[in-house]
């Protein structure tokens, strides 16, 4: 099933909270390198989600990009379609 790519930024504690879906609980997490969380479904092992800590320092606009330990197909939705002239 195609899910939303929502997010959330915590300014106080600098982090920025990505995820695949509504966010759900019972994830598992899985600490990665950079101080980087990967938010897994316990059962299915789906990713659910990504968590940045530090996120303006990494992503400061002296480097506007980098990357994160995700890959991702990205599919517009209809009304996005119809104004950029695609079809599905």
């Amino acid at each position: 099933m195609n899910k939303e790519l929502m997010f959330g930024y915590d300014k106080e504690a600098d982090v920025l909270y990505l995820s695949i879906g509504i966010p759900q609980k019972g994830a598992v997490y899985v600490e990665l390198d950079n101080e980087q969380i990967l938010r897994v479904h316990p059962n299915t092992k789906e990713v659910l989600g990504l968590t940045i800590m530090n996120f303006s320092k990494k992503f400061s606009m002296k480097k506007p990009f980098a990357s994160v330990p995700l890959i991702a197909n990205f599919t517009p939705e209809k009304k996005i379609e119809e104004l950029v002239g695609m079809s599905r």
